[in-house]
């Protein structure tokens, strides 16, 4: 009997083997120490800003507490795109989060100055383009995290990830939204911008928490980032338990669709 093996088509075990991504311990190291510096970037840059929209320091000091609380976020993007591996697009995405960083932290001190003189235009538009900065800083981290959750197969952290760019932009959007309602109802929109961004600067720090709402989710899909990491990097691990059991069968989609998506 002659076979053709040319013409023999590989199995489903071999087309899987193929489509597995490449896992190597240095890779799976430097995901968990870059996702593990952003995990805690969040607390320090969210208290940073705590800190400055409040005014409880001196200019100098607030400034200063600031910038530093940018370090670790910006160490662990360094740290990340080590991880060559991850996708095609890993580095460029990396870079990006990396640039909004950058742009955020050279804006952060606009928020103590537009708090020192409130009704100062120039100063108020520079703080609230760190704001959107920020959140966009903030969507992209959870981006992050969902390639990231790709390539350590954890279909849990893909959709908490998408949960979380959704929950960040949501929660800012209903934040300004909220604001505008209350100044329109309070008759201060028409009382001119002076007026608008004196009542911004006189907000309860209960209204000024919400502003800090982001940072809390971002902080957790990167805690989830790093543990679903650091399974893989334990010889045996896996995705956490339950990762992909709890979404199996809402969302089964092809590798192809799932990067689409991404």
């Amino acid at each position: 009997m002659n076979t053709d093996w040319t013409s023999v088509q590989p199995g489903p075990a071999a087309a899987a083997a193929e489509e597995s991504p490449r896992r190597s311990p240095q890779d799976l190291l430097h995901v968990v120490r870059g996702f593990s510096c952003l995990f805690w970037s969040m607390a320090l840059v969210g208290g940073a800003h705590a800190i400055a929209l409040a005014g409880l320091l001196p200019t100098g000091w607030a400034i200063g507490i600031l910038a530093a609380s940018f370090w670790p976020l910006g160490w662990g993007l360094w740290i990340l795109p080590a991880g060559e591996h991850v996708s095609p697009r890993w580095k460029l995405r990396v870079g990006r989060a990396l640039g909004l960083a950058v742009g955020a932290l050279l804006l952060s001190p606009f928020i103590v100055w537009w708090w020192l003189v409130p009704t100062q235009t120039y100063f108020a538009v520079n703080a609230a383009l760190q704001y959107v900065l920020q959140i966009a800083l903030l969507a992209a981290l959870n981006h992050l995290a969902g390639e990231g959750g790709r390539w350590l197969e954890d279909r849990g952290l893909r959709r908490e990830a998408r949960a979380g760019i959704g929950m960040v932009v949501w929660l800012s959007g209903c934040t300004v939204a909220a604001l505008g309602l209350l100044f329109h109802r309070a008759g201060l929109l028409t009382a001119g911008l002076p007026a608008v961004l004196s009542q911004l600067a006189l907000l309860p720090r209960e209204a000024r928490a919400l502003l800090l709402l982001p940072y809390a989710m971002t902080a957790y899909v990167m805690w989830r980032a790093k543990e679903s990491g650091l399974r893989r990097l334990v010889p045996g691990g896996g995705p956490l338990p339950g990762a992909g059991d709890a979404t199996a069968g809402i969302d089964a989609v092809s590798p192809a669709e799932d990067r689409a998506r991404l």
